[in-house]
This record gives C-alpha cells, structure tokens and sequence, in this order.
C-alpha cells in the first residue's frame, strides 16, 4: 500500500475513534441532563445543542472507516442474481458512489466556504460558526468518496479488505 493510503487510513482511523468518542460524549450528555433534570430539578440549556453537534459529529467521522471497511449499507441482489457480471456491477456501483460523494463534497466545501466568510453561527442556545460543523460534512463525504474510488479500482474481488 502507498503511504498516501496509509496516511488516509490513519486520519480515517483517527476520525472514528473521534466519532465513537462523540457517541460516548452523547450518553455522558443525556444522563446527566436526566439527572440534572429530575433529581435536581434544574435543566440544562446546553444539553439539546450538544446533543445534536456530537450526532452530527459522530456520523460524518466515523462514515469514512466504516466505508472502508464496507459497513456501509450495501444491496447486493443483483450481483449476487448476476455472478458472472458481479465484480464489475459492483466496480460500478462504488464508482457511482464515490462520484455521489465527491461530489457533494464539493457542494459542501463551497457551503463551508460561505458560512465562514459570513461568519454565520448556529441558531441554538450555546452558539457556534456553523462552518465547524459542516466541515465534518465535507470531510466525511469527500474521505467516504475517496475510499469508494480504491474499493472499485482495487485488485481481486471489489469490496474485499485492501489492508
């Protein structure tokens, strides 16, 4: 493998456990925001907001690691009705996928772009630049179309582990 894909593995990687992260941060959030709520009696403000940033966060991280290693969702009844024709129905269904995310990734990089020079903030309680998180977005689109494109060039079986 070329160090350029181990780089884009170890980021991947790296963006999953960030991902898993933000998963255990949303169960740390929410129990204490219940016990806060009905044993103390006094809510947060700022549970919902996070709540909803770390979702967003932990979706868009992990999405890339989770293509790469095919835990996205995959509906393999034609291939499988088709073997002869399977690798290269499945080549062009990662190829379609890759175009799919690259290119809302460009749609979001320029969605980015624009909130930031807007300096636009989130409407919630605890307010934030909204390009903070929309850059997760970009990055789990474009990382996601970028590991399509090696599962439909890769050698042997489309879609087999390339480690």
């Amino acid at each position: 493998m070329t160090p350029i894909l181990r780089v884009q593995d170890k980021i991947s990687w790296a963006g999953f456990i960030l991902g898993a992260s933000a998963l255990g941060a949303i169960v740390a959030i929410y129990a204490f925001e219940v016990i806060s709520r009905y044993v103390f009696g006094a809510p947060t403000l700022w549970a919902s907001d996070f709540v909803s940033f770390l979702l967003l966060i932990s979706v868009f991280a992990t999405a890339p690691w989770l293509t790469r290693e095919g835990g996205h969702v995959a509906v393999t009844i034609v291939p499988d009705m088709l073997p002869a024709f399977r690798d290269a129905i499945l080549r062009a269904g990662f190829l379609l996928a890759a175009g799919v995310c690259l290119w809302a990734s460009w749609i979001c990089l320029g969605e980015n772009i624009y909130l930031y020079n807007r300096g636009t903030e989130t409407l919630t309680t605890i307010r934030i630049p909204k390009w903070t998180l929309s850059a997760f977005i970009t990055y789990g689109l474009l990382n996601s179309g970028l590991y399509f494109l090696r599962l439909a060039f890769q050698r042997g079986t489309p879609g087999a582990h390339d480690a």
